[in-house]
């Protein structure tokens, strides 16, 4: 018959105890130091939303999405002047029908141009106003903190 040895129920080894000679560890924490007045977090705040209306301001540039309102005015021109040409070469009204559709698509590539533009501006503006609004409601929530902040200190 087999005897079984009955457990403490703890399957780790005892670990030996450390001589009193040895160094005793001490846990360090991490601190972060508080904010002491709300003009700092303003600062803070400030700073950060200022630095990523600046990046906005640079990346999001409707004048890299292809042409800029200063070559419409000259492509509108070459457009007009080869209508202008063609018109005059013309003999009838099949002619006359290839020509006015030759300048129509020398028009939607303008409009095309113009309408990118339109859109890229729009979305410039609408990250602008997105960090504008955050910038606001970061004001709002360090107006509420600094509040509760006095109320406590005043309740004590």
């Amino acid at each position: 018959m087999t005897t079984y040895e009955t457990s403490n129920g703890n399957a780790v080894p005892q670990v030996p105890p450390t001589p009193d000679h040895a160094p005793q560890l001490k846990a360090k924490r991490l601190k972060l130091k508080k904010l002491r007045s709300a003009n700092s977090a303003r600062i803070i705040v400030g700073s950060v939303l200022g630095l990523l209306l600046i990046i906005t301001w640079i990346v999001n540039n409707p004048a890299m999405s292809g042409s800029s309102p200063s070559d419409w005015k000259s492509e509108l021109s070459a457009a007009d002047l080869k209508n202008t040409m063609n018109n005059g070469e013309t003999k009838g009204a099949p002619q006359q029908t290839v020509v006015n559709g030759w300048y129509a698509n020398d028009i939607a590539a303008v409009t095309a141009a113009q309408n990118t533009y339109i859109a890229a501006s729009s979305a410039r503006n609408g990250n602008l106003l997105t960090l504008v609004g955050f910038g606001l409601a970061g004001e709002l929530i360090i107006r509420g903190a600094e509040r509760a902040r006095i109320t406590r200190r005043a309740a004590a």
